[in-house]
C-alpha cells in the first residue's frame, strides 16, 4: 500500500511539472531578463564613463605636453642666441683690443717709461687674465664657468639640472614621475589604480565586486528600482568628481606653465642686462685704463641682445618659411601665400597692379600692397599696417587673417606665437584685435646699445 501511494506521489509531481504547478513564476522571468539587461546597460555606461574620461586625459596630455616641449625649445633657442651674440661679441672685442694694443706698442713701445704701462694695458684686455676686466666679461659670459651669469640662465633652462625651473616644470607633465601633476591626474583616470575615482566606480559596476551596488542586487539584495537609483546617483557624481579633477590638473598646470614661463623670462632679461652691465664696466676698466696711460680711451661697438622670433602654429602644426614672420610699426607681419593655402584658400598674383587676389568657397579677398584698405567680397576692411613685399614675399597683419578668412588667431607673448586655427575659438582664446594689441605691445626685448657693426 505505502508503495502504491509512493508511486501515485511520483508521478503526480512529475505531471504537476509538466503542467506549470511548480513552473518560474512569468513575472520573476521578466524580472530575470531585466536584471541581465540593467547589468549589461550599467557595464555600458560604465565604459562610456572610462573611454570619454580617458580620452580627455589623452588630449590634455598631448597639449600639455606639446606646451612645455615648445616652451623648452624657445628657451633654448634663447641660450644659443644668447650665447652666439656673447661669442661672437668676445671675439670682436678681443680682436678689436688686440689690434688697438699693437698700434700702441709700435708708438710707446720703444720708450722704457711706458713699458709697464703697455703691459698693464695688455692685461686688461686678455680675456684669459685671472681677474682682468675683459675676463670678467669672459667668465660672467661663459655658460660653462661655476656660478656665472650665463650659467645660471643655462641651468634654469635645462630639464634635466634638478631642482631648475625647467626640470620642476618637466617633472609635473610626466605622469611617470610620481606625485607629479598629470601622474595624479593620470592616476584618478585609471580603474587599476586602487582607490581612484574610476576604480571606485568600476567596482560599483561590477556585480562580481564583493559588496558593490550591482553585487547586491545581483544577489537579490535590492531590488532593481533602488538599484537603478543609487547607480543613477553613483554616475552622476562620478562624472562630477572626474570633471573637478581634471579641472584641477590642468589649471595646475596652467598656472604651473605661466608661472615658470614668466619666471624664466624674467631671468633671461635680467641675465641679458647684467652681462650688458659686465661688459660696459670692463670696456670703462679698460678704457680709463687706456686714457690714463695713453691720453685718450675706446669706445668699442654697442652690442644688442634680442631674443626676439615669431612662430606661426596652423591647427597644431607648426610652420616654416622662406620669409620669417617680423614685426613692424608694432605689428606683427605673417607671409599670406603660405597661410593662406594652409588654410585652403587659392591666391593669384597681379604683378602689374602689384595686388593679389585670394579665393576660398565663396569667398574673395583683394589686397593691395602700400595699401591699408582691403576687400573681402566688396566690402572695404581697413588694415593697420598695409600689406607689403619682404624679399619677394607678401608680408600681411595676423588680423587680417582672421578678418578675412574668418579663423581664430590668438598671440602668446611668452613663446613669441602666432596660433591660428580654423576650428571656434575655446573658451579664452584671444579675439583677433586684442592679438593684435599684445602683439604690438609685449615684445619681449632686452635693449643694451646697438649691434656691433
Amino acid at each position: 500500500m505505502k508503495i502504491f501511494k509512493s508511486k501515485y506521489y511520483i508521478l503526480f509531481v512529475v505531471l504537476a511539472m509538466l503542467t506549470g504547478v511548480f513552473a518560474w513564476p512569468a513575472a520573476n522571468l521578466q524580472a530575470a531578463k531585466a536584471g541581465d539587461s540593467f547589468i549589461q546597460e550599467i557595464n555600458k555606461q560604465y565604459t562610456t564613463v572610462r573611454d570619454e574620461s580617458r580620452g580627455q586625459y589623452d588630449a590634455d596630455l598631448k597639449q600639455i605636453q606639446g606646451d612645455f616641449e615648445l616652451f623648452l625649445l624657445k628657451s633654448r633657442e634663447d641660450q644659443s642666441t644668447l650665447e652666439k651674440l656673447l661669442d661672437d661679441d668676445l671675439a670682436y672685442l678681443t680682436q678689436l683690443l688686440k689690434e688697438d694694443h699693437k698700434q700702441l706698442q709700435a708708438a710707446y713701445g720703444k720708450q722704457s717709461s711706458y713699458q709697464s704701462k703697455l703691459q698693464q694695458y695688455e692685461r686688461a684686455i686678455n680675456p684669459h687674465y685671472s681677474s682682468g676686466p675683459l675676463w670678467r666679461y669672459n667668465k660672467a659670459s661663459d655658460k660653462s664657468y661655476s656660478s656665472s651669469i650665463h650659467w645660471k640662465f643655462n641651468n634654469e633652462i635645462n630639464p634635466n639640472y634638478s631642482s631648475s625651473l625647467m626640470w620642476k616644470y618637466s617633472n609635473n607633465v610626466n605622469p611617470s614621475y610620481s606625485s607629479s601633476i598629470m601622474w595624479k591626474y593620470a592616476n584618478t583616470m585609471n580603474p587599476n589604480y586602487s582607490s581612484s575615482l574610476m576604480w571606485k566606480l568600476e567596482n560599483e559596476s561590477n556585480p562580481s565586486y564583493s559588496s558593490s551596488t550591482m553585487w547586491k542586487y545581483d544577489r537579490g539584495g535590492m531590488s532593481l528600482t533602488a538599484a537603478k537609483e543609487q547607480m543613477a546617483t553613483i554616475f552622476a557624481n562620478a562624472r562630477r568628481d572626474l570633471q573637478a579633477s581634471r579641472d584641477q590638473a590642468v589649471g595646475e598646470m596652467n598656472r604651473l606653465k605661466a608661472n615658470t614661463e614668466s619666471s624664466i623670462i624674467a631671468l633671461r632679461n635680467s641675465s641679458a642686462e647684467k652681462l650688458l652691465q659686465q661688459r660696459a664696466s670692463s670696456l670703462a676698466e679698460i678704457s680709463s685704463i687706456r686714457e690714463r696711460h695713453f691720453g685718450k680711451g675706446i669706445t668699442p661697438n654697442k652690442l644688442q641682445i634680442s631674443f626676439d622670433k615669431i612662430r606661426v602654429i596652423v591647427d597644431g602644426e607648426l610652420m616654416t618659411f622662406e620669409q620669417p614672420p617680423l614685426m613692424k610699426d608694432g605689428s606683427t607681419l605673417v607671409p599670406m601665400r603660405a597661410i593662406f593655402e594652409r588654410l585652403g584658400a587659392s591666391l593669384k598674383w597681379n604683378a602689374q597692379a602689384q595686388s593679389v587676389v585670394a579665393t576660398k568657397d565663396e569667398t574673395k579677398v583683394e589686397l593691395t600692397l602700400g595699401s591699408k584698405a582691403a576687400k573681402k567680397n566688396g566690402q572695404v576692411m581697413n588694415l593697420d599696417v598695409p600689406g607689403q613685399l619682404v624679399g619677394s614675399h607678401t608680408m600681411v597683419p595676423i588680423r587680417f587673417i582672421s578678418e578675412s578668412l574668418g579663423a581664430s588667431v590668438k598671440w602668446d607673448s611668452a613663446t613669441q606665437t602666432v596660433y591660428i586655427t580654423t576650428a571656434a575659438a575655446e573658451t579664452g582664446d584671444t579675439e583677433p584685435s586684442e592679438a593684435e594689441a599684445a602683439v604690438s605691445g609685449t615684445a619681449e626685448t632686452v635693449t643694451g646699445e646697438v649691434v656691433n657693426e
